[in-house]
């Protein structure tokens, strides 16, 4: 009867070494491919396990495999977050905008973070708070003079939104441009902007007033509601999970983005419900002519 198999961590890595029937034969890596290996020593798992015997071909073959290991797990890193994309912005506070930035961390993104929209443009242009009051968007700086890629937004209530539409200039200077924010306890996750031709903040609300049976009384509870209480576990988790999930196909290109761009995501925790409604961009509507009733 063969023995059992075993398992060796090499150290510094995610990967594994499987010895089955008593040989060394293959290296499971951390994204979780197998590969053999070629002329193992027969003491490589001492030397992994780092016990002192003399062995220098196997502590030699050990920390060949681990450098080589370490090569492959920066490399998927790479294509996780890949380098040219890693400054995002985090807009807002509380448990989700923590969670996210942790979450965006921990997977290589380099966040920093600014407690709403005007702190943001501040840190980039020095605005001072009397000229973003007067009309200073994001539109005023140059195309690729921003230092981050991805700005990402949070608000616990509707008032914490104010002044996202001066952020909707973003996706035109090369920004993307990704919002959240919950309406009592229904959380919401608008679609991610990546140009000037997808629906921002503003177009985004409107088009829910339009497809609503009680837009005037949305509107009105809109315009009065306060934050409610702090999001449950499990809807902060899935809150969390819609934004990472979005930040990540737009860090990768992937084809999945392209639907994102015009989807909007609901989640309703009373129901525990998640829904998804495409909203389309729109032309701005034409401005009004005050004077041609005069001129007819």
């Amino acid at each position: 009867m063969p023995p059992e198999p075993s398992i060796a961590p090499v150290p510094g890595t995610g990967a594994h070494v499987i010895v089955d029937g008593g040989r060394t034969d293959a290296v499971r890596t951390s994204s979780g491919r197998f590969l053999r290996l070629v002329s193992p020593p027969p003491r490589l798992l001492d030397a992994l396990g780092g016990a002192s015997g003399g062995d220098g071909e196997a502590a030699e073959y050990a920390a060949a495999l681990r450098a080589t290991m370490s090569a492959r797990e920066e490399e998927d890193a790479q294509r996780r977050w890949p380098g040219p994309r890693r400054e995002v912005a985090l807009v807002g506070g509380g448990p989700i905008v923590d969670a996210t930035a942790d979450a965006l961390t921990d997977w290589g993104a380099a966040v920093t973070r600014h407690t709403d929209g005007a702190a943001l443009l501040a840190s980039v242009d020095g605005t001072a708070d009397g000229d973003r009051e007067n009309g200073a968007t994001a539109g005023s700086r140059a195309e690729g003079a921003w230092p981050w890629g991805l700005v990402v937004a949070y608000a616990d209530s509707p008032a914490e939104r104010g002044g996202w539409d001066r952020l909707d200039a973003l996706p035109s200077q090369g920004v993307a441009w990704l919002r959240a924010y919950r309406e009592g306890e229904n959380g919401f996750v608008d679609p991610i902007c990546l140009s000037a031709d997808d629906p921002g903040s503003a177009q985004v609300y409107r088009r829910r007033l339009a497809a609503s049976l009680v837009p005037r009384e949305l509107d009105t509870w809109r315009r009065a509601a306060v934050a409610d209480a702090p999001p449950s576990p499990a809807a902060r988790m899935l809150l969390t999970s819609r934004l990472l999930t979005l930040a990540l196909a737009w860090a990768q290109d992937s084809e999945a983005l392209q639907g994102y761009r015009g989807t909007l995501w609901k989640l309703v925790p009373a129901t525990g419900t998640i829904s998804e409604h495409p909203v389309l961009a729109y032309d701005p509507p034409s401005a009004l002519d005050r004077q041609a009733r005069q001129r007819v």
